[in-house]
């Protein structure tokens, strides 16, 4: 047995991807390890190697990346091969088993690992719960959460400038606000930091603390059951997040079962509970929350961080925005009452899109081919796992221009994207994030309210900003800034 193993692990790593695999003439990133592939050489970066690989061989519908073991990996490159994965051959492509084997254990198999007819089923019966209507109505509720942050901030400044790190705090500000907008429900991630769901939760979402534990849960079958000391913290960490969502989640369905008041209670929870063509179970609907509680609220706090690190390096377009919401709110936070007033505010809308373009949160996903499919006069063959490249998207000089890595708000008046994959932060086609308009409002108020009230500065001329990336890209170290309250708002 020992000798057969050893004869099938030659075979994986060197004869297979040298001389019998599919794509074994690819154009292929340089210094594969023996082991890892190129894992080894760009892991901590590997959302940057389709534009590597862009800038190196130009006009390519897909480069190859080396995978594990002699794995098959590709990167999409061109706008139309993106297109064809996401779009045109969306349902010949699913989440890869490393993925769904170390992150549905987590989130439940809710609409983000669905696949076939029954995302088509999902998508279609939760779509109603993100609406613009609906998600306008969340702005109050936005706005409360806000104020209690401000006393946070209000409490750091009060002696002058201070510095401190902004993602524990608004990971805090936006887990509240996910939570009001999804249960309902107050989870007291402001009010109190050392809440053991906060704890839990920040287990759940932040694999990165211990990648190598992540890795393994995702490429080893089984080994979330090992009597490891990562395995039972995480277990215990699922069971508190769990038995809290389950609390919430039956004190509304007795709620919803005792008024029968439709449209009262207008979070997404109530609007799934009184859904009447989908019998939801209560582990249905359970996992569905999961998955909008730590996927949705994940990504926004790593937008809204990365576009004030934007704002920091650009004092300029800082101070235009400020301007545009103090004339547009004189009264303070209280005249932003209001999604349709929040979203009518132009430069906002600008800041935002650009922050979302330049710094994608998710800057890449994957996809696995379900079955043997054609693209772009590629073969793929069916288990190969696809790279969808969203920051070579976004910032692709073919779609942008000569100046496409470079934070410009003002671009969006005048030189908009040559092709609507030029913003595929939210992905595009069949898979598009179905939560995109509430995160789009929910952004839009806090980054207002928050530049209108402080000044956020960088700590000195030549700081940087490492990046966390595991599930999302987030900045490294908590991105601390100087921040500085100003009058007269």
């Amino acid at each position: 047995m020992l000798a057969v193993a050893i004869l099938c692990v030659i075979y994986g790593i060197l004869i297979y991807p040298n001389y019998v695999s599919p794509y074994k003439d690819m154009i292929a990133l340089p210094n594969k390890h023996w082991l890892w592939g190129t894992y080894a050489e760009y892991g901590e970066h590997n959302y940057e190697q389709a534009e590597y690989m862009e800038k190196l061989y130009p006009g390519q519908a897909f480069t190859r990346f080396h995978g594990p073991l002699g794995s098959d990996y590709i990167m999409a490159q061109s706008v139309e091969a993106h297109l064809q994965v996401l779009q045109t051959h969306a349902y010949k492509f699913v989440k890869p088993t490393f993925v769904s084997r170390g992150m549905k254990a987590i989130i439940g198999n809710g609409l983000f690992f669905a696949e076939f007819e029954d995302h088509k089923l999902q998508r279609r019966i939760i779509t109603p719960a993100f609406t613009h209507g609906h998600v306008k109505s969340f702005v109050p509720a936005f706005m409360n959460k806000i104020r209690m942050v401000y006393d946070i901030f209000d409490d750091y400044t009060k002696d002058g400038p201070a510095v401190f790190k902004q993602v524990p705090i608004f990971l805090r500000l936006t887990l509240d606000a996910i939570g009001e907008a999804t249960f309902g429900a107050n989870m007291h991630a402001i009010d109190d930091e050392h809440n053991e769901l906060l704890a839990a939760y920040h287990r759940l979402s932040t694999p990165s603390d211990d990648p190598f534990f992540f890795l393994c849960n995702g490429f080893i079958p089984g080994f979330r059951y090992l009597p490891l000391a990562s395995n039972r913290r995480m277990r215990q960490a699922k069971k508190v997040f769990r038995e809290s969502c389950r609390a919430v989640l039956m004190q509304k369905v007795n709620k919803v079962s005792e008024t029968k008041v439709e449209g009262k209670d207008r979070d997404i929870l109530s609007i799934l509970l009184r859904d009447s063509e989908h019998n939801w179970t209560i582990d249905e609907i359970e996992n569905q929350i999961m998955t909008f509680l730590l996927a949705g609220h994940e990504t926004t706090t790593g937008a809204l961080t990365w576009t004030l690190w934007a704002l920091a390096r650009h004092p300029e377009v800082q101070e235009k925005l400020r301007q545009e919401v103090r004339a547009a709110f004189p009264g303070g936070i209280d005249d932003m009452n209001s999604a349709d007033a929040v979203e009518s505010l132009k430069y906002l809308n600008n800041v935002l899109r650009e922050g979302l373009r330049v710094h994608p949160p998710l800057p890449i996903a994957v996809r696995e081919a379900a079955e043997n499919v054609s693209i772009e006069n590629t073969f793929i063959k069916k288990g190969t796992v696809v790279q969808i490249s969203i920051a070579l998207l976004n910032k692709s000089p073919k779609l942008w221009g000569p100046d496409a890595e470079e934070f410009k708000p003002e671009r969006w008046d005048t030189h908009p994207a040559e092709h609507a994959y030029g913003f595929s932060t939210f992905l595009q086609g069949a898979r598009a994030c179905i939560g995109r308009r509430l995160a789009e409002v929910e952004l839009k108020c806090i980054l207002a309210a928050f530049v209108a009230k402080y000044k956020f500065e960088m700590i000195s001329p030549d700081q940087t900003v490492m990046t966390d990336f595991v599930v999302t890209a987030k900045p490294l170290d908590g991105l601390p800034l100087k921040v500085t309250r100003l009058e007269g708002w």
